[in-house]
């Protein structure tokens, strides 16, 4: 197996990392409630923190309620995908650093961390929906952090929550052109007949 074959099997048998995508996406949808009723920005941000354990255990308990195989075993590249999933945790010590340093600063630094880390995976999945979201993700938390810093647990949560389903709907649409085009039909035109 070559390592474009190993790409596509990999993305083919994890959809993309999707169920880690859901996890996050429920992790930020969380820290969004939350900052409705707890006004403390320390223990906001302590929650962050600590939050950020839990995204991959939630990604594979996601996976297999969906029936995915997120770390084929069989491919060689799941190794990879794992490395580049654990890059956040390696960031533990500079997100450490901003806690104690700027408690309200940490949903951009968490956000900009997430952003930078899903660019491999754009490479790995061959996808472009791991690159336009999360650049405008970073793009608009800079833009927030810039001009509302007070409102960081409010504002960073929405930008990530709209750019993460943003990159499950991509990632769908790549999917559904990708098994269209193995069908015999045109992704640019569906109405297409299937060749035969």
């Amino acid at each position: 197996m070559d390592i474009n074959q190993a790409r596509r099997e990999l993305a083919d048998y994890n959809r993309k990392g999707v169920p880690v995508l859901w996890s996050a996406l429920l992790y930020w949808t969380a820290l969004l409630l939350l900052s409705f009723f707890i006004t403390d920005e320390k223990l906001l941000a302590i929650i962050y923190l600590y939050g950020t354990g839990l995204l991959l255990p939630i990604g594979v308990l996601f996976a297999k309620w969906m029936g995915i195989e997120l770390f084929r075993k069989l491919n060689p590249l799941s190794g990879l995908s794992g490395v580049l999933a654990a890059v956040p945790a390696i960031m533990g010590p500079l997100t450490v650093y901003i806690f104690f340093s700027d408690p309200g600063a940490l949903p951009f630094a968490i956000a900009i961390i997430t952003g930078g880390h899903f660019f491999p995976f754009a490479w790995l999945y061959e996808s472009k929906a791991y690159i336009f979201p999360p650049v405008a993700m970073m793009i608009f938390c800079l833009g927030s952090i810039i001009v509302y810093p007070e409102l960081q647990f409010l504002l960073v949560p929405i930008i990530v929550i709209v750019s993460i389903s943003a990159i499950i709907v991509g990632t769908k649409m790549e999917s559904r052109n990708k098994k269209l085009e193995m069908d015999g039909y045109s992704a640019a035109d569906p109405k297409k007949e299937r060749r035969i």
